[in-house]
């Protein structure tokens, strides 16, 4: 049985932005394809859309009006049956990594498991690292939600293949600052209700706890 779809208003929205067969629009007027059709300058230069493509069950100081995801919406996006929402985000973070300079691909290996893997794009040294390979960055604070967002939302596959490429990225040009890769670590490592800063999600704790119980099986 699918969950019941979000009665909260702004979550609605949400859902409708992510909807391929809906194509809604977030509070700026834009859909999703839209944002993911900007040039690189304005990913770069415009900042009340990362909130959006990539939400959080905490709020932003950056934008008000940034969804802020609930139980509910956590339950309806994460169910198996929600297909379409998981392969728009997964265009979302693609549209990302490609402007981070990485390429995602995901196959099949001889099991036939999804084996998800982001490297660096042919010349990402002079062409896209220089906005963001440096000790402090902006796009350092998008990367940590990106990297919340998508374990939050089911996409934990993607979320540590994506971590791998920036301990990649760290290791290779040491101009990456270590507070930055603290944050992309806890991300990707703390429990689920933890978010990198230490604030706590109450009522995601108790997913974690049956994910952790459903491993033990």
């Amino acid at each position: 049985m699918s969950p019941q779809r979000p009665t909260n208003p702004a979550m609605q929205r949400l859902v409708d932005f992510y909807d391929p067969a809906v194509m809604g629009k977030d509070v700026g007027g834009r859909t999703l394809a839209q944002i993911l059709a900007w040039r690189d300058t304005r990913l770069e230069s415009q900042h009340d859309y990362i909130q959006v493509l990539f939400p959080l069950p905490e709020g932003s100081i950056f934008n008000e009006y940034s969804p802020v995801v609930d139980e509910e919406t956590f339950l309806y996006l994460r169910h198996d049956s929600n297909d379409g929402f998981k392969r728009a985000m997964r265009r979302a973070l693609a549209r990302m990594l490609s402007f981070y300079g990485f390429d995602i691909t995901w196959d099949q290996d001889a099991a036939g498991k999804w084996v998800v893997a982001v490297d660096a794009k042919k010349g990402a040294e002079e062409d896209h690292f220089p906005r963001w390979v440096r000790r402090m960055d902006h796009n350092h604070l998008r990367i940590t939600r990106i990297l919340r967002s998508l374990r939050v939302l089911g996409l934990e596959d993607e979320a540590r293949a994506f971590f791998a490429a920036l301990c990649w990225t760290f290791d290779s040009y040491r101009r990456i600052g270590d507070g930055s890769m603290k944050f992309w670590r806890r991300a990707v490592e703390l429990p689920l209700h933890i978010a990198p800063d230490g604030t706590e999600v109450d009522w995601l704790e108790k997913y974690e706890e049956k994910k952790e119980e459903k491993a033990e099986e």
